[in-house]
């Protein structure tokens, strides 16, 4: 296969121009060689075209001005235009890029920075007025003496079409899904606390006076407040279930193949449902024993709890264009303490930092070993920061930071910290904080370390960056 605009070499015996002389032939060897197999690519540019095409549907060139100075022939496969009526158009006025995820998906800011981009998704019109969607990548090239820009060649590959307005947007519901997931886990969290409040604080029944014979004591009943908590429990039992056993369908792909993207939406709703299922079972082991935290004492491993606290967030992080990369990479060790209750802290602290942190900020984690000796979890933003007045009031339940309320931020019920601490105090830790206002805040939530028998005390480093 050549490319259109090849032509074969003239013969050597060919005249140069009219009525002169044949040249004398060349010196050739005795042996002259076979013929090329008729098809067989001869020329170097015709071997990287063929091997090009075979990767990609189409190829294209620019002039200067991104007026298309050539389109190879199967773009009118699924475009139904022949390539030579494309010729000398604006390549931007054929059709559209979609906006990208990251900068080298976004063609025509790449183009207008005269960039390199790759797998930009860009819709053309075709033939019958439908719309064709292609990854387009391209590099730009300059002119070798003056390095002016000269235009761009790139590919193209026909990408999947979109769906359309009357399919169900599958991935937008399952992102949904989790997010309501991720409320409704700090919504349990919160009811369970204000309900074991309640208990603890209930009124202790009047004793009879001592001159009195005693009566006959009755079976304890257990007080409003726990009643109404283990049937809270209990109806929030089916629903979870229901979800986790739908994802569980998910995972297994009963209906079909699911492409990564889905499998890991369906696998972050599954967790956060197992989650939730574990805050309801300290829910019902609270109601049976009001005013106590119904924690259970075993090693955790903190790189597990914090890659399920990321992924609750994620979404959360992602609608506000905060960059959590750096939450926990390389956090690791193991702590002493009840798992579900440092995922729930971890939660509320990483929902508390990306509700105090403006778009473009970074939220991190590491963790480290105190002088004390206990693990230390650090979570850090970028954000608005705590006044020094303030530091100590914003683990009391129901207080919300005068400084917020003044700069009009995000609504709360002020209790996601008041419960991590009460948590975190419970495992026999603690949970404090600095911060400077203006540029961010850091909560250092620090748990017995549990390291195995003979092993040393690790010195008091971080295991990954902080801000």
């Amino acid at each position: 296969m050549h490319p259109s605009e090849w032509e074969p070499a003239p013969p050597a015996h060919e005249p140069t121009h009219a009525g002169a002389p044949p040249a004398p032939p060349m010196s050739a060897p005795a042996t002259e060689p076979r013929a090329a197999p008729r098809g067989a690519p001869t020329t170097a540019a015709a071997r990287y075209e063929d091997f090009l095409r075979s990767a990609v549907d189409w190829l294209w060139e620019t002039d200067s001005t991104l007026a298309l100075s050539y389109v190879s022939s199967p773009v009118a496969l699924n475009l139904g235009i022949p390539a030579q009526v494309l010729i000398g158009r604006p390549l931007l006025g054929l059709g559209r890029f979609e906006p990208g995820a990251t900068a080298d998906r976004r063609g025509r800011e790449a183009m207008d920075q005269r960039r390199p981009f790759r797998d930009a998704i860009f819709v053309m019109r075709g033939a019958g007025e439908r719309d064709v969607r292609y990854r387009l990548s391209g590099v730009p090239y300059f002119e070798d003496k003056t390095g002016r820009f000269a235009g761009y060649r790139g590919a193209a590959i026909a990408a999947p079409p979109e769906p359309s307005a009357s399919e169900a947007p599958a991935e937008e519901e399952l992102r949904a899904l989790a997010a309501t997931l991720e409320e409704a886990l700090l919504r349990a969290q919160d009811l369970a606390w204000r309900q074991s409040q309640g208990a603890s604080q209930a009124p202790a029944p009047t004793q009879p006076a001592p001159t009195q014979p005693a009566p006959t004591q009755p079976a304890p009943t257990p007080p409003p407040a726990a009643g109404l908590l283990r049937r809270t429990a209990h109806e929030l039992r089916t629903p979870l279930n229901a979800i986790v056993g739908y994802a569980d369908i998910g995972l297994g792909q009963l209906f079909g193949p699911l492409g990564e993207r889905y499998l890991d939406c369906f696998r972050t709703i599954r967790e956060a449902g197992r989650h939730l299922n574990d805050v309801v079972a300290q829910m019902q082991r609270a109601g049976k024993a009001p005013g106590a935290l119904a924690l259970e004492a075993g090693q955790v491993d903190i790189a597990g709890v914090v890659a399920k606290a990321k992924a609750m967030v994620a979404l959360t992080a992602k609608a506000s264009e905060i960059d959590i990369s750096r939450v926990g990479p390389m956090a690791g060790g193991r702590a002493v303490g009840d798992e579900p209750a440092c995922t729930q802290i971890l939660v509320n602290l990483l929902s508390n930092a990306i509700k105090y942190t403006h778009a473009g900020g970074s939220i991190g984690l590491e963790t480290l070993v105190g002088p004390d000796g206990k693990l230390q979890i650090v979570v850090w933003d970028t954000g608005i920061g705590i006044d020094p007045g303030e530091q100590e009031r914003i683990f009391e339940s129901d207080y919300r930071s005068a400084q917020v309320k003044a700069s009009g931020g995000p609504e709360g019920s002020g209790l996601g910290l008041a419960i991590s601490r009460d948590l975190a105090r419970a495992m026999g830790g603690d949970l404090s904080v600095s911060s400077v206002p203006g540029q961010g805040t850091r909560f250092i939530l620090s748990l017995p370390h549990a390291r195995a028998e003979g092993e040393p005390a690790p010195s008091p480093t971080p295991r990954s960056g902080g801000r």
